[in-house]
């Protein structure tokens, strides 16, 4: 009554067609467990250099569709991948629509300027779209982020060294 969410509510058949069908499927939008996206960092291996190029993507930027009954209706919800927040890991980040590219095709990079230990992660926000059976897909009005997990890069220091053979 004071508008605080006590639960879900059963409707009996004849009132169906009463239920706003919209905030529903917001609601389940909101609740299914989309995927996080895969962090892939080069050079590979979990090492970079400090003053290099360190390249991120992620191959993860296709739409994933889920299909729900909602209202004793086939609700089909559709999650698209639209931002990705890199957390570089050093208080630094950047959010951008693209996904990154692998080498060569640098998009998003980082320059360390130290060494260190850094925990790089990867937050992907999806826009979502929603048809009732055969229906004309609808735009949901929300987006929802999805916090990607934290894998450990190390940034080292090379020295050159002069090979004689």
């Amino acid at each position: 009554m004071d508008g605080t969410d006590v639960g879900d509510v059963c409707v009996p058949a004849e009132e169906v067609d009463e239920v706003n069908i919209t905030q529903l499927i917001i609601r389940e939008f909101k609740s299914i467990k989309w995927p996080a996206s895969r962090l892939v960092v080069q050079p590979p291996g979990g090492k970079t250099l400090v003053n290099f190029e360190t390249n991120f993507y992620t191959l993860d930027n296709a739409a994933i569709t889920q299909v729900r009954t909602i209202a004793r209706q086939a609700v089909s919800i559709r999650a698209v991948p639209t931002s990705y927040t890199f957390q570089f890991g050093d208080g630094s980040s950047t959010t951008t629509a693209s996904p990154g590219r692998p080498h060569p095709d640098l998009d998003v990079t980082h320059v360390y300027t130290q060494k260190a230990t850094v925990a790089v992660s990867l937050d992907t926000t999806y826009t979502g779209e929603y048809r009732i059976g055969d229906g004309d897909w609808v735009a949901i009005p929300e987006t929802l982020t999805v916090a990607g997990a934290a894998s450990d890069l190390q940034i080292v220091e090379a020295l050159p060294q002069l090979v004689i053979r």
